[in-house]
């Protein structure tokens, strides 16, 4: 593994560059070297690489950078400066009108820059908007505003942003926020992009089983700048587990792929692996497992990120095993990190993330340090020990899947799990819309599932049906939009609307949102009951 960072430290690996595609060369080699089977497929991805960006205002300069799928306005945009106090804050419909007017043709300076928020300020006319980082390091972090995840199709391209949207740091921000409250300011601010299309390398490893079923495991090897612990030290722990594994009698075969487009291409090299090989994915993958910033510094408390359908007790065993201890806890995945593969049937899909003992920094990568997505990002950020922890975790979860005939799947947690949050989410819509249907149908399979007859491979399809609706809003066929996250991101939509606030015409929209969402899960539903009798 230290080799694999020593070889990859110095190398900028954005999707695309010469850099990206040289470390490619080198994990290919290291491959034929050992004779270990792979496929390098190529891949034409729509890129967008941040270049330059600045900020002056009252002809003072300010450290700034741009987000990747900003829009690119290299000669500036000029206005007054405005700051969003609301920016974080629900807005029920009514007051939409108000807060627009406030930001129309404005610079928006605001505490957050998620791509929903970017939609907003674009179709309220705002100019561009300036974030400011939530944490107090003084760096500044890549990130990306893209709405579309993966490779767009031509209905997806008016959803680009049409504004600049720049990041400054908390110290920058604040004083911008003072300097605004006592007298009004103009800023300036550019943005350079290069979007484009790029043939980029997907090299997957592919060791066979006794059976067709197979492990998919996961690391984008793609980086803002060197990205050692983003993710290096997932590529070294990808390419060792490849050397381990190799010549083993395998039950079941293991897919180690590599993906680009993760940074620059919003998912780009998993939703294009998830398009060309969809029925393999479909009829024989079992588990996904993604690796993203093991082995960092300070990275020393264990979170499991996971679909809520495994097993608690087995996610847990390999890191006692490894540790002495349990997880620090278990958490459902969020929305990211190449979770591609939700509308495909894979039953499990998990991931361990590290975070520090006290969180100093937003960054939601690099076991929470502030160098995520900096230049900073380097080989002294690596905690070896971390690494080997790591890896040794992950082993114990590959040998237990490739070898026992059994999937560690919880079943009866799942659905429980499913219950209780759309009793979270009733609770938080309005209460015109229902979800009794779905807890009725729910609470059917948890008496199927209690029965105990139900086949493994039954359990196994009816939890890939209960991932499309706990995790998608959309069809199996185009992946749901980078944001609108948590638990059923189709009645998500939902939350904070109450009848009285909203026009006659927004409230039928919601109408007609709550409908079309709650019988596609119910269909879901059903349809997974059928499967289990």
């Amino acid at each position: 593994m230290y080799e694999t960072l020593s070889q990859f430290q110095h190398l900028h690996r954005l999707s695309g560059s010469a850099d990206a595609e040289q470390s490619v060369d080198w994990l290919c080699e290291q491959l034929r070297a050992r004779a270990i089977p792979f496929r390098r497929n190529f891949c034409n991805l729509w890129l967008s690489d941040p270049l330059d960006a600045s900020l002056t205002v009252a002809g003072q300069r300010i450290d700034a950078k741009t987000r990747s799928f900003s829009a690119s306005c290299p000669n500036g945009v000029e206005a007054e400066l405005f700051y969003d106090a609301r920016s974080l804050d629900f807005l029920p419909e009514n007051a939409l009108a108000a807060w627009a007017e406030s930001v129309r043709g404005k610079l928006v300076l605001a505490d957050q820059g998620f791509e929903e928020y970017v939609q907003r300020l674009m179709h309220a006319g705002a100019l561009g908007l300036i974030h400011i980082w939530g944490s107090a390091e003084a760096a500044l972090h890549e990130e990306t505003v893209g709405p579309v995840w993966g490779t767009p199709v031509p209905d997806d391209m008016q959803r680009y942003p049409a504004i600049p949207v720049i990041s400054i740091n908390q110290q920058d921000g604040s004083r911008l926020r003072a300097q605004l409250s006592a007298a009004p300011l103009q800023a300036h601010i550019t943005t350079l992009l290069d979007e484009h299309v790029a043939s980029c390398s997907l090299p997957v490893v592919e060791l066979s089983g006794s059976s067709d079923e197979f492990v998919l495991l996961s690391s984008h090897y793609d980086s803002w700048h060197e990205g050692v612990t983003d993710n290096a030290t997932g590529n070294a722990l990808c390419l060792a587990l490849a050397a381990l594994f190799h010549g083993q009698v395998l039950k079941r075969g293991i897919r180690i792929a590599f993906w680009p487009g993760h940074s620059n291409g919003r998912y780009g090299g998993s939703t294009w692996y998830a398009d060309r090989f969809r029925s393999q994915l479909m009829h024989n993958c079992i588990a996904h497992i993604n690796v993203d910033s093991p082995g960092c510094m300070g990275g020393s408390k264990l979170v499991i990120n996971a679909s809520g359908a495994e097993s608690v007790a087995w996610l847990n065993q390999a890191i006692v095993v490894t540790t002495g201890e349990a997880a620090d806890r278990v958490t459902p995945l969020g929305k990211g990190a190449d979770q591609s593969f939700w509308g495909l049937g894979i039953p499990l899909h998990f991931s361990l993330r590290e975070v520090p003992e006290q969180r100093q920094s937003l960054s939601p990568g690099s076991g929470g340090g502030w160098w995520w997505h900096t230049e900073e990002d380097t080989l002294d950020k690596v905690d070896e020990n971390h690494l080997w922890r790591d890896f040794r975790i992950h082993q114990h979860w590959l040998e237990s899947l490739l070898v026992e005939e059994t999937l560690p799947l919880d079943a009866l947690q799942y659905l429980t799990l499913m219950d209780e949050a759309l009793t979270q989410l009733q609770n938080e819509i309005d209460p015109t819309f229902s979800l009794s249907p779905l807890h009725e149908r729910i609470a059917a399979l948890m008496t199927l599932v209690r029965r105990e007859s139900c086949q493994s491979s039954a359990l196994a399809q009816a939890v890939g049906l209960w991932h499309r609706a706990r995790y998608r809003a959309s069809d199996d066929f185009h992946p749901d939009l980078s944001f609108h996250g948590g638990a059923f991101p189709g009645l998500q939509l939902l939350r904070g609307f109450r009848r009285q606030q909203c026009s006659a015409r927004y409230w039928l929209m919601l109408e007609t949102q709550f409908i079309r969402q709650r019988d596609r899960i119910n269909e879901f539903l059903r349809y997974s009951e059928r499967i289990l009798l």
